[in-house]
């Protein structure tokens, strides 16, 4: 993460987001995010067999690595420092990727945890473990493997920074494979199915991209113009709603 927030700082500058909410790209994402799952859940057995094959002490440490990213107790403070960090004008594209990113973090996680919640898929387990037992709406917490709440928190965090820095694509797609990474591990730990992982990746994707979309929708109806009345300057904040 300190790196991240290194290579963040270097590439902090000018630049915004267009301002539709919803286009054919995010039609799009939901759209993937869902065929791709769905594709995905039959082979979900024979990844889960293959990923516990190839497991070695350098996967593990790879793991151990890319898992926290997905951790909000880690990802959330550092996001809220690089927010501060950029404010007051200092890197307004940084501070602008941060505060997306949080916001993302707060939309995907509803999100998630409504689905877990609602669905309450079963976790692999090298012994027994099901793809298809799916046991329904649920209040407990013993379960809820589909979507992957670390998956959707790496996504929606870094592809907000990722997106703001595209004109870097360095960065970005380090940024990106940084996320897939952390989807990766949670298949590696065998806490989680492909499958939903994809589904994770796929909610915390679109998360990031419908708030990047609404903060700049809001910020065009937004404008500071110069005034002058009764012999005084200044300025005129003027909204439309």
């Amino acid at each position: 993460m300190i790196a991240i927030a290194a290579a963040l700082l270097i590439a902090s500058g000018g630049g915004a987001p267009d301002t539709s909410l919803w286009t054919s790209t995010e039609s799009a994402i939901a759209a993937g995010t869902v065929v791709a799952a769905l594709a995905v859940m039959p082979l979900d057995e024979r990844i889960r067999d293959a990923a516990d094959g190839a497991r070695s002490e350098a996967s593990r440490g790879f793991a151990a690595m890319a898992k926290p990213i997905g951790d909000g107790y880690v990802t959330v403070p550092v996001a809220a420092g690089l927010w501060w960090l950029g404010a007051d004008g200092r890197f307004p594209r940084l501070a602008r990727a941060s505060r997306d990113g949080l916001e993302s973090w707060l939309l995907s996680g509803l999100v998630v945890q409504v689905a877990k919640y609602s669905l309450d898929r079963e976790r692999p387990s090298p012994v027994d473990g099901s793809s298809r037992r799916w046991h329904g709406f649920t209040l407990s917490d013993r379960n809820l493997s589909m979507p992957s709440g670390h998956s959707s928190v790496a996504w929606a965090m870094l592809s907000s920074y990722a997106m703001e820095f595209s004109d870097r694509p360095w960065l970005a797609a380090s940024l990106y494979a940084v996320a897939a990474s952390t989807s990766l591990s949670r298949v590696h730990d065998q806490d989680h199915w492909m499958s939903d992982v994809v589904a994770g990746a796929g909610i915390g994707f679109l998360s990031s991209r419908l708030v990047r979309n609404w903060n700049a929708r809001h910020q065009a109806r937004t404008a500071v113009v110069p005034s002058w009345s009764n012999g005084r300057s200044g300025v005129t904040v003027v909204s439309v709603f």
